[in-house]
């Protein structure tokens, strides 16, 4: 199911962001640390954002959004990114 942030999600949030596997070609993972100091109680909430739940848990994150208006060949068109916690693959 898809869905919007909630604050059940923090520690999903900081487990993908502090994640090696996802994010070794996003520029690298985040410290835990730094991470559980500057996330929001409740992770940010934004247009084109949802939480992927399975069973009531948070195991990714669907990203949907326009690109970024200095890029001119991409007018008109839509990204969508995502974003999976390897436990959701049975890798962590």
């Amino acid at each position: 199911m898809l869905r919007e942030t909630e604050a059940r999600d923090r520690a999903a949030f900081i487990e993908l962001l502090a994640s090696p596997e996802v994010h070794t070609y996003l520029g690298g993972p985040r410290p835990s640390d730094v991470l559980e100091g500057e996330l929001p109680e409740v992770p940010e909430q934004w247009p084109g954002r949802f939480v992927v739940d399975l069973d009531g848990m948070m195991i990714g994150q669907i990203l949907l959004r326009r690109p970024a208006r200095h890029r001119p060949a991409a007018m008109g068109k839509v990204d969508l990114g995502y974003l999976f916690l390897p436990r959701a693959w049975g890798l962590g």
